[in-house]
């Protein structure tokens, strides 16, 4: 079958296979080169430290979290009283929540009566005789440790009740 129209395609395709090669010297083929390896340890070095970036920022994170939530400010006290009040309080988390007169306060004759040691108390078996001494008027001794925050399963009081003796 012999072409006897034109094809614009087929021109198209012939002229590029006619044109010869460009060839590049050393110089341009080392330049692109330098170029390609440059721009690609630029992003790598600046993803390299993105990522130290990031590394660094949650490690800050995850101890300023540990320190303010799992490790006590006070490690362990104690407070001698009276207690007012102690019930289950909460929505989602059911935490004991408590009040208690401390012997000083009441002692005080001196200045305006302040405020109740407000506590929470983690565990369930304390907690329950704690409600049994409430309002009886006898004396309790109440060990606990202080946290600088709260969280919403452990209570909300940054005072945690560890244990108790009656006096």
């Amino acid at each position: 079958m012999s072409k006897e129209y034109n094809d614009y395609f087929d021109e198209d395709v012939a002229d590029e296979e006619d044109k010869p090669e460009v060839e590049e010297s050393p110089e341009q083929i080392e330049a692109k080169e330098i170029e390609k390896q440059t721009i690609g340890k630029q992003g790598g070095k600046l993803r390299k430290a993105i990522a130290v970036l990031v590394t660094v920022a949650v490690l800050v994170v995850a101890v300023w979290v540990a320190i303010i939530f799992w490790m006590p400010f006070v490690n362990e006290a104690q407070q001698r009283g009276a207690i007012v009040q102690v019930r289950q309080e909460g929505w989602i988390f059911k935490t004991f929540e408590g009040q208690m007169i401390t012997d000083e306060r009441l002692a005080d004759t001196i200045h305006v009566y302040q405020r109740d040691f407000i506590f929470s108390v983690e565990n369930d078996s304390v907690a329950r005789k704690l409600m049994e001494l409430q309002s009886t008027g006898r004396r309790v001794v109440l060990t606990y440790k202080e946290y600088r925050g709260t969280l919403p399963w452990r209570g909300n009081s940054k005072i945690i009740v560890t244990g108790y003796k009656v006096d």
